[in-house]
Order: structure tokens, then C-alpha cells, then sequence
């Protein structure tokens, strides 16, 4: 199983500049580059190992559409069986002209950042594509079943895509009763066959579904899809897995390993666990060996582990797990999907997870744990696993599907930042931040991945436009990280205030964007699912001193399903000071939330509460 990019894994937080809003649309029909014509016929074997031969027939449309189709990859692996039975491209108003021989090349592919494999690569290249070009070409696959897989699994996904698809049609057969579960799928009609071993997949009209200028944290989902096993209990799929793990988890512990837990016996519980992810940090690395691709789930053995040092995301998982049950500490592997976007458990089968992660209960809470991650914070469920199901192998090799939940909107953030003006519209500032949960996480991979000082000089930019002579003191992070970790930091920002003719304008920029750009998303049409990261609650004071402001604070409060904000301000001393706290509850703003009245709503308010906050100031 591959391993997914850490979330976020930069410092990203927002002290005071608001991120330029993208404008997004469906792309209208008269632009799609390219029509397609998709047949495939899958046959499941009774050895669970799978056969599949797909035709694939494209029609160039606009001109982008030759650079997609320059290059025609295929990989697999080493042990599957690769042909092209038939390749052809048609000019316009001329004869099929087969694809020579030398504009089809294999080769080994290329190993992934973080591991070896032995992949192969089959490469077409049609020559002379213009406008009006068809090319068609016929590919066969066969696919051996990995060890201890009795089950097949196939999964059909149709998301946003460059192709407008004229025609898709598939059929599975198989040796035995297919079960099949689809989502979003009325525009297909599936068709199985009296006896069960073969459906039919039939695209009931052509289609044309791409977006254009969406936003970076923008996705889909939901989207049509089927999955097509020959089970649909998740025992079927991993009993034997479950059960090769536990054979794996009763061998002795490696010497490593063993020195590892003999050491932190005397710890508290939750310091035990810190204590043995600390040491799976300092002594392996994220390293997938899938040059042996028989393998499939089943990790190395223990030792295996110990002497190469490093593993992916099962060997890593099962070597955690057998540390902390050594040390008291009840445990069990488990799979996932993981991943910004997780779809829906239709069948729990073999194509349903890409990652094994560890299940712990430590000090009366269940506590998910990834080995494969640069930070560990105590407690804290990461990003890309929460709010999802999950498969729990137990230490009878039974398999249970639980529910990771989402993450509480805790403090993550607080900032105290003292603003001084000079005549000239110039700010002297100095803040103390305390990071906490995932922004503490973040500022701790942001270190390790590019040096504290570059981490420094991102917190500065953070608070306005033009900062210069910025002091960042803070202690080191490590790979174990705490709540309420302080910097301190001061500067000053040449461009604190905006000018007007008679005096300057503050905005809290950190306060007004947010809404800002669900205005956009409304007005623009926009039409995705947006990530808005972690739950959390960022808590800010800010005094602002050496103008004469224009207008008191008198606060206010925003109460939602999505978010809640709470204003108040005062002046004091020749100061204003305000204070507010913003709870983002959800990750994910769906479409039909967004543009609904109450969202509208919501917007509109927490728009007119931040409007407080502008401030015409007089030096």
C-alpha cells in the first residue's frame, strides 16, 4: 500500500493576509478537448486473479487535446501480464493506419520518491494527431491474485474529466455470483445476468462533466461509481490477512524493538506510546520495498523490519502494534483510506483501503496511530484519517468496521499581537502565539522539512505586507509535540495602514477574507465540495494604539452549523483593543451548503460583525 502526502505539511495560518479567491465553472460542452468511446470486459477468475481487455477510442476536439493524448501510459506490475492487441489512428476523411511497432516502448517505471518497485510501463505514441484525429487501440491485462486474496474487487469511478464521454459500456463475468453496489450511478443502467456471473455497465447517454479554476482545497465528494466483489463482508476480503498478522504479532520482538519497550516500562501510559513512536521515528524511515509484489497486505516479519530499518505503511503499522501490546498497551492493525477525500465503504473489500494505521486505547481513550507521519502529537488523530470508517483487526483475526471521528473544534491557535502606529501610517508590532493540535503539528514539519529559519521568516510574512526587521524567538520542535507551544516575535510592517486622503484604513484581513470569498463562491456559480482543513477555534486580542480611531467596537455574535464567531472591543488608555474567537466546525463545506439561504445567512452576518472591526484612523 502506497503512502498519501502528509497534509499540509508547510506552516499555513493566518494572521492577517486573506488567500486571492479562484473563480470556478462547469466548462461549457464546446470546449471539451476530446470525445471518448470506452469498452471493457473484466473476467474474475476463481483463483480471484482477473483478466480485463479494454478498448479505448478517442476523438480530438480542440487542439489541447493532442498534448493529452501525446503520451498513452500503462503501468503495472512486474508479475501482471501486459499486451497491446491493436493500436490505429484515422486522419480526417482518410484510411486506419496502424501504430508501428517503435512508437510502442516498455521499460521499467520509474521507482515512486519514497521506494522500489519493479513496475512496468507500456508507452503509446501516435504520430501526426491534429484536430478530427481518432485513435483507437485495444489493451489486455492479466492480473494474478496476491497472497492470501480469495476475493475479487473492482471498483468503476467516474469523476470531473477533459473527455466527454460519448459511450461506455463494460461487462464482468465471473466463476461465481457477482454482488455489485454503486452510488450517483442513475445515469448508467446495469444489467446483471440471471445466474449472477455477469453484469453488464451501459452509459445511458453521453456526458460532459469538467470543472474549470477551482479552488486549491476544492473536490467532489461524492461521484458515480460501482464496485463490482464476490463478497460483500469485510471477513471474506481480510479474515486471512487478519490472520497472517497475528502470526506476525506472535514472534518475539527484534532486540531493537525490545531494548525500545524495556525503556520506557516505567512511563504513564500516553508518555510510553510518545516514547515508542520516538523511537520508530529515530531508528526507521518511510521506505515501501515493493519490489517483491507478491506481497500485496502482508507485511515483513519483525525482524524482517528491524534489520532493513525501514518499511511502508503495513510494516510499519505491525511493528508499532507489537511494541505497544509488549508494553501493556492494548493495540490492533487496521486498514484505511487515507486521504483528503475518503468515499464511502460500498464493499469492504481489497480495493477499499490504501493504508494501515494502528488502534490503541491509552488511558481510557482509543487513539489512532500512523507511524508513517514526520510529527506525533499526543492524542491527535491526523487530518487524513479522521471521520471515516475503519477496519480493526482483533487478536482473533476477526475483522470490525468502526468510525474514526472528526476532531473537536479545539484552540489551536491564540494570538496576542500589540500594534503601535508612527505618524507615517508604519507599525511597531509584537505578538505571542501559542500553537496547539495541527498548526503545532504543521510548524514542527515545516521545521524538519525546511529548517527553522525559513519557518521563521513564514511566520513573519504572516502578519501584513511589507515586514521588515522580524524577531522570532521560540524553542526547537520536535518529532513529539505539545499544546500550547509559544513564540514570541516582533517587527515592523511599512504598510500597516492603507492610505487615504485624509488619514488611513485598518482591516483585519484574517477576520473579513474568509467571508469574502464565500461571497465569490456564491456569486461566481462555483460548483465543488471545499476542504476547509481541521475543526478548530482560533482565538485573537488585538491592540491597536498611537492613532485616533474612528469608531468604538460594540461586538457581536454569529451562531451556525459551520461556524460561530464572537466579537467584543474596548478602548483604553488612548487604545482599542478587540478580542474574538472563530470556531470552524466542519472540514468540509459541501455545494448544496453552501449555496443555501442559512449559509447565506451566515455569510451576511459574520460579514456585518467583521465590518466592526474596519477602522478609519488619524495619525
Amino acid at each position: 500500500m502506497y503512502r498519501f502526502a502528509f497534509y499540509r505539511p508547510l506552516l499555513a495560518i493566518s494572521l492577517g493576509l486573506a488567500a486571492p479567491s479562484v473563480f470556478a465553472a462547469l466548462q461549457p460542452l464546446a470546449e471539451a478537448p476530446l470525445a471518448s468511446d470506452t469498452e471493457l470486459h473484466c473476467h474474475f477468475n476463481r483463483d480471484a486473479s482477473t483478466d480485463c481487455t479494454t478498448t479505448y477510442h478517442y476523438t480530438i476536439l480542440q487542439p489541447n487535446g493532442r498534448e493529452m493524448l501525446s503520451r498513452i501510459d500503462f503501468d503495472y506490475a512486474e508479475g501482471d501480464t501486459f499486451e497491446v492487441i491493436s493500436a490505429q489512428s484515422t486522419q480526417p476523411g482518410a484510411k486506419p493506419v496502424a501504430l508501428a511497432d517503435t512508437q510502442i516502448d516498455t521499460r521499467t517505471a520509474p521507482n515512486p520518491d519514497q521506494g522500489f518497485s519493479r513496475d512496468k510501463q507500456t508507452s503509446l505514441a501516435f504520430p501526426n494527431l491534429r484536430v478530427g484525429t481518432q485513435i483507437r487501440y485495444t489493451v489486455r491485462e492479466h492480473r494474478p491474485a496476491k497472497p492470501l486474496m480469495t476475493q475479487f474487487h473492482y471498483a468503476l469511478r467516474f469523476g470531473p474529466s477533459a473527455a466527454r464521454r460519448d459511450r461506455f459500456k463494460a461487462r464482468f463475468t465471473a466463476e461465481r455470483p457477482i454482488q455489485w453496489r454503486t452510488e450517483l450511478f442513475d445515469g448508467f443502467k446495469v444489467t446483471p445476468s440471471a445466474n449472477g456471473k455477469t453484469l453488464d455497465v451501459v452509459q445511458k447517454a453521453p456526458t460532459f462533466l469538467n470543472y474549470i479554476n477551482e479552488s486549491s482545497n476544492a473536490a467532489l465528494l461524492r461521484i458515480p461509481r460501482i464496485e463490482v466483489g464476490s463478497a460483500v463482508e469485510q471477513q471474506a476480503y481480510f479474515g486471512d490477512f487478519a490472520q497472517r498478522y497475528n502470526q506476525i504479532l506472535g514472534a518475539s520482538l527484534p532486540p531493537q524493538s525490545a531494548a525500545a519497550v524495556a525503556a520506557a516500562r516505567d512511563l504513564a501510559p500516553a508518555e510510553r506510546v510518545g516514547a515508542l513512536m520516538q523511537h520508530l521515528n529515530d531508528h526507521y524511515r518511510y521506505l515501501g520495498d515493493w519490489r517483491a509484489t507478491e506481497r500485496g497486505y502482508v507485511p515483513f516479519n519483525l525482524a524482517e523490519i528491524e534489520q532493513h530499518g525501514y518499511g511502508d505503511c503495513k510494516d510499519l503499522a505491525i511493528l508499532l502494534t507489537a511494541m505497544l501490546k509488549a508494553s501493556s498497551i492494548p493495540a490492533e492493525t487496521a486498514w484505511v483510506s487515507r486521504g483528503d477525500v475518503v468515499e464511502s465503504l460500498l464493499i469492504p473489500g481489497t480495493n477499499a483501503p490504501n493504508h494501515a494505521i494502528v488502534r490503541a486505547e491509552v488511558g481510557g481513550e482509543v487513539w489512532w496511530l500512523d507511524p508513517t507521519n514526520p510529527v506525533f502529537a499526543p492524542g491527535q488523530t491526523m487530518p487524513d484519517i479522521q471521520d471515516r470508517w475503519v477496519l480493526v483487526n482483533d487478536a482473533q483475526g476477526q475483522v470490525r468496521k468502526e468510525h474514526i471521528p472528526l476532531e473537536r473544534p479545539e484552540t489551536t491557535l491564540r494570538l496576542d499581537k500589540q500594534v503601535h502606529y508612527d505618524k507615517q501610517g508604519n507599525a511597531a508590532i509584537q505578538a505571542t502565539l501559542a500553537f496547539s493540535r495541527l498548526p503545532l503539528m504543521q510548524l514542527s514539519v515545516a521545521d524538519r522539512q525546511q529548517g527553522s529559519t525559513a519557518t521563521d521568516q513564514n511566520i513573519c510574512a504572516n502578519f501584513g505586507h511589507e515586514i521588515s526587521d522580524c524577531h522570532v524567538t521560540r524553542a526547537a520542535t520536535g518529532f513529539v509535540v505539545h499544546d500550547g507551544y509559544s513564540v514570541n516575535a516582533t517587527m515592523n510592517d511599512q504598510r500597516a495602514l492603507e492610505k487615504l486622503a485624509d488619514g488611513y484604513v485598518y482591516t483585519d484581513e484574517s477576520l473579513k477574507g474568509r467571508w469574502d470569498a464565500f461571497v465569490y463562491y456564491r456569486r461566481q456559480g462555483q460548483q465543488a465540495d471545499l476542504d476547509q482543513g481541521n475543526p478548530e477555534t482560533n482565538d485573537y486580542t488585538i491592540t491597536l494604539s498611537g492613532g485616533q480611531m474612528e469608531k468604538a467596537i460594540p461586538g457581536c455574535q454569529v451562531r451556525s452549523p459551520w461556524y460561530d464567531l464572537d466579537l467584543e472591543g474596548q478602548r483604553e488608555d488612548g487604545a482599542l483593543r478587540y478580542h474574538y474567537r472563530l470556531t470552524q466546525k466542519m472540514r468540509w463545506l459541501t455545494h448544496d451548503e453552501m449555496v443555501s439561504a442559512a449559509f447565506g445567512k451566515m455569510v451576511d452576518e459574520a460579514r456585518a460583525c467583521a465590518e466592526q472591526v474596519h477602522q478609519v484612523v488619524k495619525l
